[in-house]
């Protein structure tokens, strides 16, 4: 027991990658949707549960993924679809009222029902962004162990229910997707790949530098984002290195699970997989709705819709191949959309109940 909890952070990073990347492999043999990402989540989530060791990434390696994922959606912004871009102008507003009109929703469920205060159930309540609601709600002393739960039981509903839905609504047969990334990956080409590497590493330095909330996957995704929309490159991140950085983020999220009890996750994990299940519904009655009008396809509005975290669910859509770009994009202005308003909003309510 003591040499686990002595463990250094790189060998339990080692051990945590190893046990996510058996849980993926067992979702590729038994031919289940999205393996690396929802085979590691579960093997990754089943281990804090079920054994003394506690699986966890060391800080940087989340940071390697993101990324890994951000230069991936980045390869997807082609010239073809940087011309289609303006088609989704009205879809970007629909997203960003059903993001406030979700926020809505899961806030009155968290302070009535959940028993939080206001300022934490408005954190438990934000659709996304958990690297930035998680700073946030340390300055503004909601319960941050409440709110991480909230956001890591609704992103795994998501992520279930995602699979599910997708292949119901578009026939894409998924285990199929996910094995194609492989039997018609690109040759490697060392000069092309090279450079993709390179301006991989200078962006992930830069956004070290900068320390902004999200740099990790919006800076790699707007270098890469340009350099393929300018056809400067074509080329893609190798599947080996997608799936090593599926793997971390999906164990990651499982992982998260280490810090809670099973008591402590049924008192507010059960709430949030509701709110996850009535949002994932919303989501997808409002891209059938909303499709025809716009006159896109209901699959990726259906993944631009949901209300989860950007790299999480970049990463289905690459997975998938389904219009990772546009996906990208309505996610990212999510991210931006709760950079700007949170700390309004969280002010506004902290005088509120000051007030009250």
């Amino acid at each position: 027991m003591n040499l686990i909890k002595q463990m250094p952070p790189q060998r339990r990073g080692g051990v945590t990658f190893g046990i996510g990347a058996l849980g993926g492999l067992a979702f590729f043999a038994l031919s289940l949707p999205l393996p690396w990402v929802l085979g590691s989540l579960t093997a990754s989530l089943l281990c804090t549960q079920t054994t003394s060791f506690q699986p966890r990434f060391p800080a940087p390696w989340r940071s390697y993924a993101m990324v890994a994922i951000g230069t991936m959606l980045g390869t997807s912004f082609t010239p073809e679809v940087v011309r289609q871009a303006g088609d989704w102008t009205i879809s970007l507003i629909v997203m960003s009222l059903l993001s406030l009109a979700f926020c809505f929703i899961a806030y009155q469920i968290f302070y009535r029902f959940g028993k939080m205060d206001r300022v934490t159930a408005l954190f438990a309540a934000i659709p996304g962004g958990l690297s930035v609601v998680s700073v946030l709600a340390e300055n503004y002393r909601a319960e941050v162990s409440r709110v991480a739960l909230c956001h890591t039981a609704r992103l795994v509903v998501l992520l279930i229910a995602a699979p599910i839905i997708i292949q119901a609504i578009s026939g894409i047969n998924l285990a199929d997707a996910s094995l194609a990334s492989f039997t018609h990956a690109e040759a490697i080409d060392p000069v092309n790949h090279g450079i993709l590497a390179l301006v991989a590493i200078v962006s992930g330095w830069l956004a070290w530098r900068l320390n902004f909330p999200s740099a990790m996957l919006l800076i790699p995704l707007l270098s890469s984002g340009l350099l393929h929309a300018t056809d400067l490159l074509t080329v893609h991140v190798p599947p080996l290195l997608s799936s090593a950085a599926q793997i971390v983020i999906g164990a990651g999220v499982g992982a998260r699970f280490a810090n809670y009890s099973l008591p402590q996750i049924l008192k507010d994990g059960w709430l949030a997989a509701v709110i996850g299940v009535l949002l994932t519904f919303g989501s997808f009655i409002a891209a059938l709705l909303f499709a025809p009008i716009i006159g896109l396809d209901n699959t990726p509005l259906f993944l631009s819709y949901l209300p989860g975290g950007a790299p999480e669910l970049g990463v289905v859509a690459l997975a998938l191949s389904i219009d990772p770009a546009m996906v990208a994009a309505h996610h990212v202005l999510r991210v931006f959309l709760i950079v700007a308003m949170l700390p309004l909003i969280a002010s506004w309510l902290g005088k509120q109940t000051q007030r009250g």
